[in-house]
C-alpha cells in the first residue's frame, strides 16, 4: 500500500482536502510524492507526481514518476491539455516524470468520449489515461480499478501503428547526429542535403529540425513539398514568387519588385536582406527530384533547375542569413558537376549525407520504450532478430511490432507478454506477408533512378553471387546500394541484401519478370554448356590456388600432396539432363572432393579428418562438401542417421526454397547448379580468408 508524502499534505492537500478522496485508489501501486496547484492558459489544475511500485514499473514499463492532473471543471477543453503539455516541459516535471503518458482526472461526465475524440484528431499525442473523479471516489474498495483502466488505455493503444512523418518529439527516436549536423549547418548559414530510401524518416527529421529552430528562436523555417503540383508545375521564377510571398506573409514584410525572369533575383535578394532582423531563413525542399533535371512529369525543370539554383547561390553569396536543406531519394542534383554541359550550381555548395536505418541502440530504445507501454516485453534476442531482419528501417520495424501486437491480441495473450526470438519466428510468415508490400515502396525509386545498381541487387537477391562478383569491378558500381544501407558483407566479405524482406521482394520481382518458379535463377538451357565448362574450370583452378595458399600458411591439407584424385573425371562432367546423368554427376563430385579428403585423412591415421580438421579450419568449404555428401547419399537411397537426415532436409529446403521437387523446373539440373555454385563460392570465401 502506497503513502501520501507529508509534504503533499502540508503544502497542497491541507488547502484542497476533498482531492484526497480520488487519490486513495492510486495508493494501491503508487506513492503520492509531490502536489501543487498550477495556472496555465487561463485554467487552474492540481498536479501530482505518483511514484510507481516495482510491480507497476514491471507491468507498464514505467521508469520515472507519473504525472497526475486534476481538472475540477465539469467540462473538458483543449486548454486543459495545453496547460498540461506546458507543465511537462517545465521544472520540476521535466526529467522527473514520464514523458510519454500521464493520468488525467476530471469531473467531466463525458471525459472518456472527449479524450477519444482528441486522440483521433491528434494520433501523435501523449498517452492520456483518463479517470473520472466520481468513479475513483466510488472505487475505494476496488483494488484493481486503477490497473484495469491502465490496461485498457496503455495495452489497448498500438503505439507502433503510426506511419506518417512525426510532427512531435514523443515518438521520435535516434537521429541525434544527423539532426545536430543539419542544425549546425543552419547556424553557419550552410546548405545541407539528406538523401535516403523511402520511409526512412527523412520528413520526420525535417519536422524535428523545424521544431528545434523554432524553440531556440534563431529564425524561421519554410517547408516546400516539391512533389506537390503547386510547386513542381511552376516555372523557376514562379516558384520564387511563391517562396517570397510565404516569407513576406509570415514576417509581415513588403515585397518590392516583380517576379519576371529578369528581375526575380533582385526581388528575392531585397526580401532576404529585409528579413535579417528576424534571424535565419531556412528553405527546405523535400522530394527535390520533382524539381530537378530527372523530373519525370515536369520536363521544364531540366532547364529551370539551373536558373533556380543560380539565383539562390547569387543571393546567398550576398545575404548570409539564408540556407537551404535539400531532401530526396536521389542525390543526383548535388553529386554531378555539370548538367547539360552547364556547371551545376549545387555542386560544391551543398554537402549531403545518406539516411539509413536506425542504429541498433536507437532501434532497441524505440522498440522497448513503445513496447513496454503496450505490454510487449521484447527480450534482447528478439530485438536483435528484428534488427537483423529489417535493418533498423523505421517503418518496417514499426509495422512488424504492430503486427505482433495484433497477433497477440487476436490470440488472447495475457499482457504483459514476453517476446523472444523464437516467439517472433513462430509468426514470421504472417509478418513477412504484410511487410512484403511495404518493401516495394522502399525500393521503387531505386529501380527508377539506378537501373544498373538495381540489377546488381537482383543478382544478389536471386543467389547469383558469383555472377555479381564477376560484374562488380569498381566500388562506384555499388555506391548507392551501400550508402542506402541495402548492401552489406558478411564476415567473409560476401555480399548480401542487408534487409532480408527487401531481398525477398527484389528476388521475387525478378523471378516473376522472368516467369521463373524460383527466386534462384536457373541457367537458360541454351547457355548451360557454356556455364558448365566455365564453372568446372573455375573450380579446378581456384581449388588448386587455394591448396597452394594452404601449404604456404601451413594449414591442414585437403587432399594431400597430389591434389584431388579423379580431377580428370570432374573436368568431364556434363550438364545434368535427367536422373541418370544427375546420379553420375553427384557420384563423381563426391569421389573427387569428399572421398579424396576422407582417404587422405585415413592415410595419416585420422578417420574423422573430414568431420574435425576440415570442418573447423574451412567451415564454408566443408558445408559445400557436406551438401555433396548428403545429396549423394540421397540419390543412392542410403540410410541416414536422424541428424544427417535432418541436415539433408535443411539443404533441400534451402535450395528448393521450401518447394517440393516436383514444383521445381528441371529439378536435376537445378540441384547441379546449386551444388556447383555453392562449391565455387565457398572456395572463393575460404581463399579470401587466407589472403585477408
Amino acid at each position: 500500500m502506497g503513502t501520501i508524502q507529508h509534504e503533499v499534505r502540508e503544502k497542497h492537500l491541507i488547502k484542497y482536502p476533498k482531492e484526497e478522496d480520488f487519490l486513495k485508489p492510486f495508493l494501491i501501486g503508487f506513492d503520492i510524492s509531490w502536489g501543487r496547484k498550477i495556472k496555465r492558459f487561463n485554467t487552474s489544475l492540481s498536479v501530482y507526481f505518483l511514484k510507481p511500485d516495482s510491480n507497476i514499473e514491471e507491468a507498464y514499463g514505467f521508469t520515472k514518476e507519473i504525472l497526475l492532473v486534476y481538472s475540477e471543471y465539469d467540462t473538458l477543453e483543449s486548454r486543459t491539455i495545453q496547460a498540461t503539455e506546458l507543465f511537462l516541459t517545465e521544472l520540476p516535471a521535466a526529467g522527473r516524470v514520464e514523458n510519454l503518458n500521464y493520468f488525467l482526472v476530471s469531473e467531466c461526465p463525458e471525459m472518456e468520449e472527449w479524450i477519444q475524440r482528441y486522440i483521433s484528431e491528434k494520433p501523435e499525442s501523449r498517452i492520456i489515461v483518463p479517470y473520472s473523479a466520481n468513479s475513483l471516489r466510488n472505487a475505494k474498495g476496488d483494488s484493481y480499478f486503477v490497473r484495469r483502466t491502465l490496461n485498457h488505455h496503455l495495452y489497448g493503444r498500438d503505439l507502433f501503428d503510426y506511419r506518417l512523418p512525426l510532427e512531435t518529439d514523443y515518438y521520435f527516436f535516434g537521429r541525434k547526429d544527423i539532426v545536430a549536423n543539419v542544425y549546425d549547418s543552419i547556424n553557419k548559414n550552410e546548405n545541407k542535403g539528406i538523401f535516403g530510401l523511402r520511409k526512412t524518416g527523412k520528413t520526420s527529421i525535417l519536422y524535428k529540425i523545424e521544431r528545434q529552430v523554432k524553440s531556440n528562436n534563431i529564425g524561421h523555417v519554410f517547408y516546400f513539398d516539391c512533389k506537390s503540383p503547386a510547386i513542381r508545375k511552376r516555372r523557376w521564377f514562379e516558384l520564387y514568387e511563391k517562396i517570397c510571398n510565404e516569407i513576406a506573409k509570415r514576417l509581415n514584410l513588403n515585397i518590392t519588385g516583380n517576379f519576371n525572369e529578369i528581375n526575380v533575383a533582385d526581388t528575392f535578394n531585397d526580401l532576404i536582406e529585409k528579413s535579417k532582423e528576424f534571424g535565419k531563413i531556412v528553405l527546405i525542399f523535400d522530394e527535390i527530384e520533382y524539381i530537378s533535371p530527372i523530373s519525370v512529369d515536369d520536363k521544364h525543370w531540366k532547364n529551370d533547375f539551373i536558373s533556380f539554383w543560380q539565383t539562390f547561390w547569387a543571393v546567398q553569396s550576398r545575404q548570409r542569413n539564408i540556407s537551404a536543406i535539400i531532401v530526396g531519394v536521389n542525390p543526383y542534383p548535388c553529386e554531378v558537376d555539370r548538367i547539360e554541359n552547364i556547371q551545376n550550381p549545387l555542386f560544391g555548395i551543398v554537402s549531403y549525407q545518406y539516411l539509413r536505418g536506425l542504429s541498433f541502440e536507437d532501434m532497441k530504445l524505440m522498440v522497448r520504450t513503445l513496447g513496454n507501454k503496450m505490454g510487449l516485453k521484447f527480450e534482447y534476442d528478439a530485438i536483435k532478430y528484428i534488427y537483423e531482419r529489417y535493418g533498423g528501417h523505421p517503418l518496417l520495424t514499426r509495422i512488424a511490432c504492430s503486427q505482433l501486437n495484433s497477433i497477440f491480441i487476436d490470440k488472447a495473450f495475457e499482457k504483459p507478454v514476453k517476446i523472444s526470438q523464437d516467439k517472433i519466428k513462430e509468426f514470421e510468415n504472417v509478418l513477412d506477408a504484410t511487410l512484403f508490400f511495404y518493401s516495394g515502396s522502399v525500393v521503387s525509386e531505386l529501380e527508377q533512378f539506378y537501373k544498373k545498381e538495381y540489377e546488381l541487387l537482383e543478382l544478389i537477391a536471386s543467389g547469383q553471387t558469383t555472377k555479381y562478383l564477376e560484374q562488380v569491378k569498381y566500388p562506384e558500381y555499388t555506391k548507392h546500394l551501400h550508402e542506402y544501407g541495402l548492401l552489406s558483407f558478411d564476415a567473409n566479405n560476401i555480399p548480401k541484401v542487408s534487409i532480408p524482406i527487401i531481398g525477398r521482394y527484389v528476388g521475387l520481382g525478378y523471378m516473376n519478370r522472368e516467369n521463373r518458379k524460383t527466386i534462384y535463377k536457373l541457367i537458360e538451357p541454351e547457355n548451360r554448356e557454356i556455364w558448365i565448362n566455365s564453372v568446372k574450370r573455375s573450380i579446378i583452378t581456384d581449388i588448386r590456388a587455394f591448396e597452394k595458399l594452404i601449404k604456404i600458411k601451413n594449414l591442414p591439407s585437403l587432399f594431400g600432396p597430389n591434389s584431388f584424385c579423379e580431377s580428370d573425371q570432374f573436368s568431364e562432367i556434363n550438364v545434368v539432363k535427367d536422373k541418370s546423368s544427375y546420379g553420375s554427376f553427384i557420384n563423381v563430385s563426391n569421389r573427387c572432393f569428399v572421398e579424396s579428403i576422407e582417404k587422405y585423412g585415413k592415410s595419416i591415421s585420422r578417420n574423422d579428418y573430414f568431420w574435425k580438421e576440415i570442418k573447423q579450419t574451412y567451415p564454408d568449404l566443408w558445408r559445400a562438401l557436406y551438401r555433396i555428401k548428403l545429396y549423394r547419399h540421397a540419390i543412392d537411397h542410403l540410410d541416414l542417421k536422424d541428424g544427417l537426415y535432418n541436415d539433408l532436409m535443411d539443404f533441400i529446403k534451402l535450395d528448393f526454397e521450401g518447394k517440393k521437387p516436383d514444383q521445381i523446373p528441371d529439378v536435376h539440373f537445378f540441384t547441379q547448379q546449386c551444388i556447383l555454385d555453392s562449391m565455387l563460392l565457398s572456395i572463393q570465401v575460404e581463399t579470401n580468408k587466407l589472403i585477408g
